[in-house]
């Protein structure tokens, strides 16, 4: 595809927020920076001690759960996360973001693993009892208004993740591994919200490609709107992404992703939370900065401790 101005304009939009980024990294790299700027949030080295175990959604709700990712490659589970402890992480995810400092930096937090916590009673059904954190693929996302998705920062362009291929999932099982995608604002369709293609309309889904192509309809997508505290899954394999927003919303569209994985099968990635084991602010540098890599933006940074 030919590139267009926007496009060119997004590129060195990019690295500008980059350069900025490198300009900032004894911020980063420090405790006490994040500390002041979130004084509500907590930087300590086992962040899941304190997570509670959350309300058991109702059986029709488990039961539609299962039946989606089988048939669809994804789940969408409402209401998993209470509101308050959302809009409380998302307000720090604004702030980190006003600051002039990616989104995926929120990881810091012990809330960016806690608020993951205490989902047993829908992901035990599916992935096993223990299952791992992985935490390769911990991020969290700010798309404000307008936004035309084009910023390796905001929204991200249809894409399978990169945590396959999943044997499970090409047998029609159960995968091994999920994406989770909780929001932390109010999510139309006019604030980027996930668009995926359902795994029936991809007759891809169930191979090891990892190409997006045209093999499926545009009839067949399907736009996945969310409320505040919704919880979206979905397999390795499934096609997704974010779109622009538009200009006429008023609020970014928030978000936090972690993978989950199934204990019985090998680690996807040696990144994982234990909740019996540390979990440094040093390790968790190192996770983000992987994550930011994915696109190859940070190679070489280094970080102190880690």
């Amino acid at each position: 595809m030919e590139l267009t101005n926007a496009d060119i304009d997004a590129g060195f939009a990019q690295v500008r927020r980059e350069r900025a980024l490198h300009r900032r990294l004894d911020d980063v790299r420090n405790p006490d920076f994040w500390r002041r700027l979130n004084p509500e949030l907590s930087i300590t080295d086992f962040p899941l001690r304190r997570a509670a175990r959350r309300a058991a959604p109702p059986a029709a709700v488990l039961d539609r759960c299962r039946r989606q990712l089988l048939a669809d490659g994804y789940l969408h589970v409402p209401s998993l996360v209470p509101r308050d402890e959302a809009e409380r992480l998302a307000a720090a995810v604004t702030r980190i973001v006003n600051d002039g400092l990616p989104a995926e930096l929120t990881a810091v937090y012990d809330e960016a693993y806690r608020i993951f916590a205490g989902l047993e009673a829908v992901f035990e059904p599916l992935l096993g009892p223990g299952y791992f954190m992985v935490t390769q693929g911990v991020g969290a996302f700010y798309v404000p208004p307008a936004d035309d998705g084009r910023s390796l920062w905001t929204a991200s362009a249809p894409h399978r993740d990169r945590m396959a291929p999943d044997a499970r999932t090409m047998a029609g099982e159960v995968p091994s591994i999920l994406t989770l995608w909780l929001a932390l604002s109010d999510v139309t369709t006019e604030h980027s919200c996930l668009y995926v293609v359902p795994a029936s309309a991809d007759p891809d889904f169930h191979t090891p490609e990892r190409k997006v192509g045209d093999t499926f309809r545009l009839q067949d997508i399907r736009a996945l709107p969310a409320q505040t505290g919704d919880v979206i899954g979905w397999s390795s394999h499934l096609i997704h992404w974010g779109s622009a927003s538009s200009r006429f919303v008023t609020t970014p569209r928030i978000s936090i992703t972690m993978y989950f994985q199934r204990r019985d099968v090998p680690l996807w990635h040696p990144f994982h939370i234990d909740p019996e084991q540390p979990c440094t602010f040093a390790e968790r540098l190192t996770w983000i900065e992987h994550s930011l890599g994915r696109a190859g933006l940070f190679d070489g940074i280094k970080v102190e401790g880690a």
